[in-house]
């Protein structure tokens, strides 16, 4: 059955439209979560500057306790977590679905505390015995690193509650529960400048890590009471040996080695990266958060509506369902990302200009940063895409396949980066990130073609065809605007000026795209209409 007729069952459109309601409540979250995180970018580039030495610390040690985010909690922990829970959840077993969630919150919460004490003293014992003396950066890192290791535990806690809440069909407070931690960062900030230490003092960087902990410990406390709100009142249950815990940790640890091999590729960037400098580490860290931008717009928050979904459509065995809420993820998907990469393309230099040149960010990190993000842009669809398309998987509780996948990424990016750190600096490192994200999707959804027959790949690629022309010439109108306005301002560097250009340029590229899109009646465009209260949907 093609699920794009219009003579489709109402249930199984309502799927569809079910579907772009949870993606437009976790989006909303995203996109304030997003903003948020852009002012705590605009002050740190204009506090810690992206070439000194605090900055390229705190931003390698970080990394350590978000990689474990993605392994024990948003990764593989949730693909296995969700699609159980909402099993459950769907055939009228909450109380088999409360006693799973004390028990895997308990064990995940004893796991990530010993590795993160198993990372604090291995740090630790290398800062001890002097290891990385040439080079100062990674020794402010190995020193920090274990006052930043009990965030993890923090977040990887927020993350199993925020799965619970998506599995009850709650995606807005999930999904905007960073903004408590960007503001706090940006309130550390502000006093830190406040009180004269310098982005130099290493008390400065002290007391930002304690500012992260302390983000960290109010996610955590909102997202319980929230649960608690919903019925779920939380008990420490560390029982390893019941059976759902041990399915569960059977189902993660795939997941656990393919979210950690790639977590292991972001580390190796940031290893090859430390390689080239505090520059090329300042240059990546900004580029990498605009280019994640749309992807947590629109790739994370339809992914997180998707995986419920998919996993109680499979609980039910409706296969049409599945297409359907897969189909309609994968067109949302390109018709957003296509402008956006290519805006980004044409415009991005002033954006960042825009966003962070002043105070410690000169002009240089601008246009470091901007190359580096052309290459990261490269991939920027495929990044998106990767956030649904190892969905299917997880909601057939299969976690091996993406994992597999995985590790043939894990050797190509250590082969690329190998290759083009050369010729090329930090953007070999992320053209090398582009190109791997594009053979993993290209893969799973290879894979996912097999295992869902009725879902119309061929229909797909016109469609995206016929959105990247559209978008084009979208960014066409906008390099032109943004050409003229750059000429017309000649002189005026002052963040109004620069403001005037983006927010011209981005109109006219999004009015161009959607009218396009609207007058062609691109059925991407008539689903987004769709969302709007009191307005029928139109299948995709």
């Amino acid at each position: 059955m093609n699920p794009s007729t219009d003579s489709e069952p109402v249930a199984k459109r309502e799927t569809g439209q079910s579907l772009g309601r949870s993606w437009l409540a976790g989006s909303v979250g995203i996109f304030a979560s997003r903003i948020s995180g852009l002012a705590r970018d605009v002050a740190s580039a204009w506090y810690w500057g992206a070439t000194g030495i605090c900055q390229a610390a705190f931003t390698v040690a970080f990394a350590v306790p978000n990689s474990l985010r993605q392994l024990f909690s948003e990764g593989a922990f949730t693909a296995a977590f969700v699609p159980m829970l909402s099993e459950r959840l769907a055939t009228d077993r909450e109380e088999e679905a409360w006693q799973l969630a004390h028990r895997a919150i308990s064990v995940q919460a004893l796991a990530v505390t010993a590795v993160s004490l198993c990372f604090a003293a291995v740090s630790g014992i290398l800062y001890c015995l002097g290891a990385f003396q040439g080079n100062a950066e990674t020794r402010l890192t190995l020193r920090i690193l274990p006052l930043l290791m009990p965030f993890a535990i923090l977040i990887c806690s927020a993350g199993a509650f925020s799965a619970i809440l998506n599995s009850l069909k709650s995606f807005l407070l999930p999904s905007a529960i960073q903004i408590t931690l960007n503001a706090v960062h940006v309130i550390a900030i502000l006093a830190l400048a406040w009180s004269g230490l310098t982005n130099e003092d290493f008390r400065a960087l002290y007391i930002f890590c304690g500012a992260t902990l302390l983000g960290g410990a109010i996610e955590l406390l909102i997202l319980a009471l929230a649960a608690r709100r919903r019925g779920y009142r939380f008990r420490f249950i560390p029982d390893w040996h019941a059976a759902e815990v041990k399915e569960l940790c059977l189902r993660i640890l795939p997941g656990v080695i393919g979210a950690g091999v790639m977590q292991i590729n972001s580390l190796i960037d940031k290893a090859f990266s430390l390689y080239l400098g505090k520059a090329a580490i300042g240059a990546m860290n900004y580029s990498h958060r605009l280019v994640y931008l749309p992807v947590g717009l629109f790739a994370v928050a339809l992914g997180t509506a998707a995986l419920p979904a998919l996993s109680r459509a499979q609980a039910k065995g409706d296969e049409t369902a599945i297409v359907d809420t897969f189909n309609y993820a994968v067109r949302t998907v390109f018709f957003l990302a296509l402008p956006c990469t290519l805006y980004l393309s044409v415009c991005g230099q002033n954006v960042i200009a825009m966003l962070f040149e002043r105070g410690a960010f000169t002009s240089t990190a601008t246009i470091n940063t901007y190359w580096v993000l052309l290459f990261y842009l490269v991939g920027l669809p495929a990044f998106c895409l990767a956030k649904v398309a190892t969905n299917p998987f997880h909601a057939r509780k299969d976690t091996k396949t993406p994992m597999l996948v995985s590790v043939v990424c894990l050797f190509l990016n250590i082969l690329l980066n190998a290759a083009l750190i050369r010729p090329l600096g930090a953007s070999g490192l992320a053209l090398s990130t582009s190109l791997c994200s594009w053979l993993n999707v290209s893969i799973l959804f290879t894979l996912n073609r097999k295992q869902m027959p009725a879902w119309n790949l061929r229909t797909i690629r016109q469609g995206a065809i016929s959105l990247l022309c559209w978008a084009m010439i979208a960014a066409t109108g906008a390099h032109l605007v943004d050409t003229a306005l750059t000429q017309c301002f000649a002189g005026h560097s002052g963040f109004l000026f620069r403001a005037i250009a983006v927010v011209l340029s981005f109109v006219t590229a999004s009015g161009v795209y959607l009218g396009g899109c609207f007058v062609m009646k691109m059925p991407e465009a008539l689903a987004m209409i769709a969302l709007l209260p009191g307005q029928r949907r139109r299948p995709l």
